[in-house]
């Protein structure tokens, strides 16, 4: 985020403070929409690790109503070396979905804030 933030034109800011907003109103209304996409990045990059955390979803969640998705799955379809396939496979697809969807929906700015920030313009 501090290398996107960096790609800014201070100029904006300095020109809003010209302008009269205060130092938070030029980072709300200038700062933080033109950062957006980088924002959005690394929120669905910080959703996509919390969501695959399975070593600590596994080791710490005991209650089999309190398990995430893919935890349960694998705890609940497999029984020592018999795997339920089918329901297996369609309970990874339903875990994908949530994911995808947010990809879906954030795919353009996801794609400008992953490489905004590494030009240099």
């Amino acid at each position: 985020m501090a290398g996107y933030f960096r790609t800014i034109p201070g100029e904006l800011e300095e020109c809003a403070r010209i302008d009269g907003a205060s130092r938070l109103g030029a980072l709300w209304r200038i700062a933080i929409p033109l950062a957006r996409p980088g924002i959005v990045s690394a929120g669905i990059f910080a959703f996509t690790l919390s969501w695959n955390e399975f070593i600590y979803a596994l080791t710490l969640v005991t209650a089999s109503s309190e398990r995430t998705i893919p935890v349960g799955v694998l705890v609940q379809l497999t029984r020592a070396d018999f795997y339920f396939w089918g329901p297996l496979m369609a309970g990874a697809l339903a875990g994908s979905i949530p994911v995808a969807l947010i990809y879906s929906f954030f795919v353009d700015q996801y794609a400008a804030g992953l490489t905004a920030g590494a030009v240099k313009g």
